[in-house]
């Protein structure tokens, strides 16, 4: 009977952890996916200021460029990043030192993950807190930037997204391990030309 009381408690807690993985794995799909027309908009824009730097040379009426393509660029890239930060996590694509890992001690492995896990958790989930606090006092102020008078709040909260995307990956990834599952799905993972 207590064993199949404790048999019904692991199903429990890997179906749970199954079922907050799937979920981290859409937010972090809808991120990715995000992150693309972020990188799709920043090619158009950077390509839209090239256009007009090179028309300006002859036609002197154009502009020269956008007036916004440098403040918009470096937006569009850091939205880029962490957008995409939480599939690249569940992917397995992150860079890590897979040296004591890879070493064929299963048990160490999962002690070394389990550490990471953690201590990856810990850190973006008060880091998108920050984030959060950080944007919403932007807001409060109401601060815009010196060049197009963008509300700053915009920019940030997207980064506040972003990161809390990879939180939740994180957080799965720590349930994952905890539960026994696999924490990569390289399925999820986008071929390269390195591969």
């Amino acid at each position: 009977m207590v064993s199949e009381n404790n048999s019904r408690r692991a199903t429990g807690i890997r179906g749970f952890s199954a079922a907050f993985q799937r979920a981290a794995d859409l937010a972090s799909l809808t991120g990715a996916w995000l992150a693309a027309m972020c990188i799709a908009s920043l090619t158009v824009l950077v390509l839209v200021d090239t256009l007009l730097a090179f028309v300006s040379r002859y036609l002197r009426f154009m502009p020269t460029g956008t007036g916004i393509g440098w403040e918009y660029s470096a937006y569009l890239m850091g939205a880029a990043f962490v957008l995409g930060a939480g599939l690249t996590l569940r992917a397995g694509l992150q860079l890590r030192v897979e040296l004591l890992i890879s070493s064929g001690k299963a048990r160490l492995a999962w002690l070394l993950e389990l550490f990471s896990c953690t201590l990856g958790s810990l850190v973006t989930v008060v880091l998108t807190i920050w984030l959060a606090r950080f944007t919403l006092r932007t807001y409060g102020f109401g601060e815009v930037s010196q060049d197009s008078f963008t509300p700053l709040w915009i920019p940030q909260s997207v980064l506040t997204i972003g990161m809390a995307v990879l939180a939740f990956q994180m957080l799965a990834r720590l349930m994952t391990c905890l539960a026994g599952g696999a924490v990569n799905n390289p399925e999820l993972g986008v071929a390269s030309a390195i591969e």
